[in-house]
C-alpha cells in the first residue's frame, strides 16, 4: 500500500470514529491535529524500506539495519514506539487522558501518532505480505483471508474527499 493510501485510510477511519463518537465537533482544532498526527503516524511504520516517504525524511536510514516489515510492522515495534513517544512528549508536557477525553493538544498529538502507526499495521494486515505482529518472538505472518490492491487515482481521492466532506 502506497503512503498515500495509508493516510487516507488512516485520516477516514479516524474521523468516521470522531463522527461516530459525537466528538468531532467539541474540540475542532484538538481533532485537527488528530487528524494531522493520524496521517503522520500512517506512514512511520515505513520508516525500515529505502524508498518510503518516512524513510526520506528521515536522518538516518533505517533500511540499513531493518528489513521491511520486520519489527516495525509488530505488536512489539508499536508498544515500542507508543511507549517511547510517550515518554519522550511526557517528558516536555504531560499527557493527560481523562475518561478518554484528550486534555490538550500535546495528549491529541500523541494520540494521533500512535493511533496512525497501528491503523498502519491493520492496513498491512489485509496486504498479500501480512504482518508478523509478534515479531521477533513469532515469525510466521498473520495473513487475512481478504486481500486489497489499492490504487490511488485522482478520482478516487476527490471522491473520497466529497464522501468525508458530506459526513460533516
Amino acid at each position: 500500500m502506497l503512503t498515500k493510501s495509508h493516510r487516507i485510510c488512516s485520516i477516514a477511519i479516524v474521523e468516521l470514529s470522531l463522527l461516530l463518537t459525537n466528538r468531532l465537533l467539541i474540540d475542532l482544532v484538538n481533532n485537527i491535529i488528530i487528524l494531522a498526527a493520524t496521517a503522520i503516524g500512517a506512514s512511520l511504520p515505513d520508516i525500515d524500506e529505502y524508498n518510503s516517504s518516512a524513510s526520506k525524511k528521515s536522518v538516518i536510514n533505517f533500511s540499513l539495519f531493518l528489513r521491511h516489515r520486520g519489527i516495525t510492522h509488530s505488536f512489539l515495534g508499536w508498544a515500542f514506539f507508543s511507549g517511547g513517544l510517550y515518554y519522550l512528549m511526557n517528558k516536555f508536557i504531560p499527557i493527560r487522558i481523562n475518561n478518554l477525553t484528550l486534555q490538550n493538544y500535546w495528549s491529541a498529538l500523541w494520540f494521533g501518532l500512535v493511533v496512525g502507526y497501528f491503523l498502519h499495521l491493520i492496513q498491512d494486515s489485509f496486504s498479500k505480505q501480512g504482518v508478523e505482529w509478534l515479531a521477533p518472538f513469532y515469525k510466521k505472518k498473520k495473513k487475512s483471508p481478504f486481500h486489497y490492491k489499492v490504487v490511488v487515482t485522482p478520482e478516487l481521492r476527490t471522491r473520497i474527499s466529497g464522501v468525508l466532506l458530506c459526513l460533516n
